[in-house]
């Protein structure tokens, strides 16, 4: 069943719900307690459906979604390590900069001294 099928089949159960509710209502305007009580029921009926309906769904849901939880931890657990060779990387080029940038100095005294 696709997600378009449950919708529609929650729509249906929503809409019956409704119409057993108004139901209800008219028939108690209407002074037939007897029908408005059954319609009552049957109103009441389909909403604990739709619950069932809604939790199912929501049930199944948490399932894929629980079972995904070590995925995504193995996955942020691979971004953060790479993040931090990446940092690494970083430290060590501004390092080797730093140790380039010293020995142009000393390259620039040296020609100095020898000019």
């Amino acid at each position: 069943m696709t997600n378009d099928d449950k919708d529609s089949a929650f729509q249906a159960l929503h809409d019956a719900q409704r119409a057993a509710f108004l139901l209800y209502m008219e028939l108690g305007d209407a002074g037939d307690n007897a029908g408005a009580a059954n319609a009552q029921i049957r109103a009441d009926r389909l909403q604990n459906e739709m619950r069932n309906v809604v939790n199912k769904e929501l049930s199944a849901w948490q399932a894929g979604a629980e079972a995904l939880i070590p995925k995504l931890t193995q996955a942020a657990t691979a971004a953060q390590t790479a993040v931090d060779q990446v940092q690494g990387a970083v430290a060590t080029a501004q390092k080797v900069s730093a140790a380039m940038q010293a020995l142009d100095k000393a390259i620039d005294l040296g020609m100095k001294f020898i000019a």
